[in-house]
């Protein structure tokens, strides 16, 4: 049997899980197809996280990778 710590490998951040459900829950849907919510939701998510983690090469790999996911999905 292996024994994992996920909270491990987390990054040091300015928001609690209370506060993340808040941020999360300011995101409004009504004007998204149904079919684009489940990316615009991870969305939000990737900018919640990198507005809100400590470590600053994190915070712009989460925004590089925000951004590639943007250009991948208009193509």
């Amino acid at each position: 049997m292996t024994v994992s710590n996920p909270q491990k490998d987390a990054l040091p951040s300015s928001i609690d899980m209370h506060d993340l459900g808040k941020a999360m829950g300011q995101l409004d849907l009504s004007g998204i197809p149904a079919h684009n919510r489940k990316a615009a939701i991870f969305d939000h998510f990737m900018r919640v996280m990198a507005d809100t983690v400590h470590d600053g090469s994190a915070a712009d790999k989460i925004r590089q990778a925000r951004i590639g996911r943007l250009l991948k999905a208009q193509q």
